[in-house]
């Protein structure tokens, strides 16, 4: 079975934010960064699940449904990273961790985790408009991603 290029596109933003979500555990793990109970319940649910559970709404031709996930997922994990990582004062700062090999791990996978994060909200938001409306969530073929915005 070949994916359309939509699929393909939701499957590297899904894997390559998987990707440094578990680089950045690594380094939460090796450094002793832990977190309370109710943040490690949200970032199983929607940093780690979340997007995942996107592609396979999309996979079952769910797309509205896939895209708004992505997008709301995405957007959550970026606003919970960018206060806990960059703004609130506390061991999980970029700034509060060691200059150590595992310090520079999370850092990197901090700011590789905005990125990604922002680049899933985008790519929530450009699924979700390029799915025609008469379609509602279900339709035989995924749309066309639209083109650059002049």
């Amino acid at each position: 079975m070949t994916m359309q290029k939509p699929g393909r596109y939701m499957a590297t933003v899904v894997g390559l934010h998987g990707a440094v979500v578990a680089m950045h555990a690594v380094a939460h793990h090796a450094l002793g960064i832990t977190q309370p109970a109710w943040q490690v319940l949200f970032i199983a649910l929607v940093i780690v699940l979340g997007p995942p559970a996107a592609f396979g709404l999309w996979g079952l031709r769910r797309y509205r449904a896939g895209a708004r996930l992505l997008l709301g997922t995405m957007a959550a994990a970026l606003l919970f990273g960018t206060y806990f990582h960059f703004l609130e004062t506390g061991p999980d700062h970029v700034g509060f961790v060691p200059d150590t090999g595992a310090g520079w791990l999370f850092r990197i996978s901090a700011v590789l985790l905005a990125i990604t994060e922002a680049w899933g909200c985008r790519a929530g938001r450009r699924l979700a408009r390029a799915i025609p409306r008469r379609s509602a969530s279900r339709t035989s073929t995924p749309p066309p991603l639209p083109g650059p915005r002049l």
